[in-house]
This record gives C-alpha cells, sequence and structure tokens, in this order.
C-alpha cells in the first residue's frame, strides 16, 4: 500500500473513554498539533454506543486521508469496523484504560507523541478477525476474561487497578466450564477456565495472553487455560504480565484459520475487551491484511 501525505485528518473522540478526564485541554493539544504541522482538521463526539462507526464510514467517503480514533479499544473497535476492507487508513490517540491495540502497534501513550505518530508514521497492514459477524482486533474469548470484561463495562470506576481488583474478586468464585470445539478441525471437548482467540499478543495493560501472536500472520493464535489449582493464581497472573503463560503446564496454545464453538456452557465472549452474547454454534474466523494503521517508524 502506497504511502500518502496526510493533509485532511477527521478525529473521532470518545471523552468518555477510560478514566474521567477534562478533554478540552487534550483536544485542543490535539488539533494544535496537527495543525501545527499543515493539516487540516476536523473533529466530532460520539455520543452514543455505535456512533464512532457512523462517524467512520461517513468520514471514509468525504476525502479525508486519515480517520483518528481517540478513546479505548472500544472506539478502536467501532472505528475500525467501519474502516476494514476500505483503502482509507486509520491512527490511534490512545485514551482508554487498556489501549490492547495501539500498545501492540508501539504507539506511545503520550497525547504529544501519538500526534506525532499521526504525522510522521508508517502505514502497518492488520488482519481482522471475526466471532460470528462480530469483527475485532486484538482478543476475544469464553470463560474468565469474558467475566471480568462484563464487570469491567458495569464499573463506574476504570483503569488497570479496578481491573486487578475485579480479576482477583473473580478468580477467587470462578468455575470451569465445559467447551467442545474444532480447531482447523482439531476437536476439543473439555473443562476450561478460559479460552483466547487472539489476533495480536495482549488484552491491553500488557498483559500478554498470546505471546507467540502476529497481528499480520493470517492466523488465529487460541489459547486454551485449562481449570488449574487456585495456590497458582500467582503464578498464572505474572505469567501474563510477564509473557511466559504460553508455558504453563496448564496452557495449551494453537494456530489456526478457524475456529467452530460447538457449545459451551456460557453464553457471555467479549470481544476487545467489550462484553457480549454468543450463539452456538459460533464460528471465529480471520481476514488477512485487512486494515491499514499508522504505527511509529520505529516499531
Amino acid at each position: 500500500m502506497t504511502e500518502k501525505k496526510r493533509k485532511k485528518i477527521f478525529i473521532i473522540i470518545n471523552k468518555f473513554a477510560g478514566h474521567k478526564r477534562k478533554h478540552t485541554n487534550e483536544v485542543y493539544q490535539l488539533v494544535s498539533g496537527l495543525q501545527s504541522a499543515n493539516i487540516e482538521i476536523e473533529y466530532a463526539y460520539t455520543n452514543h454506543r455505535g456512533h464512532a462507526s457512523e462517524l467512520a464510514l461517513n468520514a471514509a467517503h468525504s476525502g479525508f486521508d486519515l480517520i483518528v480514533a481517540v478513546g479505548g479499544d472500544g472506539t478502536v473497535n467501532e472505528v475500525a469496523r467501519s474502516l476494514a476492507g476500505t483503502e482509507m487508513t486509520m491512527g490511534i490517540i490512545p485514551r482508554g484504560s487498556g489501549n490492547g491495540l495501539a500498545r501492540e502497534l508501539g504507539i506511545p501513550m503520550s497525547l504529544k507523541k501519538s500526534v506525532q505518530t499521526l504525522i510522521d508514521g508508517k502505514q502497518k497492514t492488520i488482519d481482522v478477525c471475526a466471532v460470528n459477524e462480530q469483527h475485532y482486533l486484538c482478543t476475544a474469548g469464553l470463560g474468565f476474561d469474558a467475566r471480568v470484561a462484563d464487570h469491567m463495562a458495569k464499573a463506574h470506576k476504570r483503569g488497570l487497578w479496578r481491573y486487578i481488583q475485579i480479576t482477583i474478586s473473580e478468580s477467587l468464585s470462578f468455575k470451569p466450564f465445559q467447551v467442545k470445539m474444532e480447531v482447523d478441525g482439531h476437536l476439543i471437548d473439555e473443562p476450561v477456565f478460559l479460552v483466547t482467540f487472539a489476533n495480536a499478543r495482549q488484552f491491553g495493560n500488557n498483559a500478554f495472553i498470546a505471546p507467540n501472536a502476529d497481528i499480520s500472520d493470517g492466523l488465529i493464535d487460541v489459547v486454551v487455560v485449562k481449570p488449574f489449582p487456585k495456590i497458582l493464581l500467582p503464578v498464572f497472573g505474572i505469567g501474563l504480565f510477564a509473557g511466559y503463560i504460553s508455558k504453563l503446564p496448564f496452557v495449551d496454545n494453537y494456530k489456526a484459520k478457524r475456529v467452530v464453538i460447538h457449545s459451551a456452557e456460557s453464553g457471555i465472549y467479549h470481544f476487545d475487551g467489550e462484553p457480549g452474547k454468543i450463539k452456538y454454534p459460533a464460528e471465529i474466523s480471520i481476514e488477512p491484511q485487512k486494515l491499514s494503521i499508522i504505527q511509529p517508524r520505529n516499531a
């Protein structure tokens, strides 16, 4: 894909992403930083779920060179949903609580540095996955992580510490459940703690559930965490953040192009940290090289 000089950018802002912030000053810094590089700017705020997708779809047909999501993984997912498969390139200003895709691509958490990435970054084309018709960019899954995502979505406060609190609380009461699925034809029928279908390496907050995943390799990394004694929860947690979870004896890892879940004793799943309800049988699929996105040149 040929690089284009970015002269006209449309910015989609979720002012409620992550922690509650005073956004006026940040928006001023964002806009003024881009205008100083002689870039024409238009921006809009989201006001309901799905609004970012609507704004992105309209902007994609309005002569912009780049469409930027300002928010967390939910906002990024909505914008990407409208841009995947088009010639439009997407940018990210990470302002959420997890920022999984931004961290995966090496996009700085600093507002000033992430703005600079929009100006002089490089284009990367990434894969896009789906659970049935619901697209996602980083991870989707059943089980413990879906339960945590559901509680996080309902929490009044967000951020890493709230994520840790919910994770610890849920880990003490969560019970394994039966899953029957085919991973590229290989049958798995067993009790699990969680199953993650990863396009990227992490959930967000540098929690690496699939350390060997590659967001551009055309494959889904399937991570099956089998039941384990609760005394090993600290080992599981440390492995998640230290990047060695795939080496734990109760974790199985697969790479696949297609997964079919025939049944599971759970109707809740998550996609990029957003909770949802799933119907079985369910298909997890991947579309290689589907979305163009900006990342730092040194990433």
